[in-house]
């Protein structure tokens, strides 16, 4: 595992986080590449918005919060992914983190889970109908919240359908290598 340096994190940037082996990661793995997902993209079961360095906007159990990455993801692995575009990166991603941040202190969308699973079985439904906005999950935080500041990275797709795997997967998101050279 790579030593990440905190300066390179820039605020706005997603951290995508891979599968760390659990029943749920196993589980988010298997409904992803169900929907049609390839590694890298599959491996990845969870997504927040960086604040810039160690600090996260994080859609996670109990409820959402501020996290730190040395301190509650301390050894797995992620990927940093940054929009390609000038105006995003100049202006946008301090208030696509700001709406990151107005969700904070919710319960976590457990139940929206559950409705993947329930969209795979009943797939006319076309909707999470178990999702409520009031409790965000990783992945609709991160597509929510682009889109609250213009970008539909996922047309087509309801913010409560996108996945860490839509995420991981749009080619308008970069990874950027933020390692510290020659640390391991």
């Amino acid at each position: 595992m790579k030593t990440v340096n905190g300066s390179r994190v820039k605020i706005g940037m997603v951290v995508a986080f891979e599968n760390d082996g659990s029943f749920v990661g196993n589980r988010i793995v298997a409904y992803q590449e169900w929907l049609g997902f390839k590694p890298p993209a599959s491996n990845i079961t969870h997504v927040a918005i960086s604040m810039g360095g160690d600090y996260l906007v994080d859609a996670t159990f109990p409820k959402s919060k501020v996290s730190r990455i040395s301190q509650d993801y301390q050894g797995r692995k992620a990927e940093y992914l940054y929009l390609r575009d000038d105006s995003f990166r100049d202006r946008l991603r301090y208030k696509f983190t700001l709406w990151g941040a107005t969700q904070i202190n919710l319960d976590y969308g457990w139940m929206a889970l559950l409705g993947f699973y329930i969209n795979a079985i009943i797939p006319i439904l076309g909707d999470n109908i178990l999702h409520s906005k009031r409790d965000p999950f990783c992945s609709y935080l991160v597509a929510w919240a682009f889109r609250r500041v213009g970008y539909d990275l996922w047309p087509g797709t309801a913010s409560e359908l996108v996945t860490p795997a839509h995420i991981r997967a749009n080619k308008d998101l970069e990874v950027i290598d933020v390692s510290i050279p020659g640390c391991l």
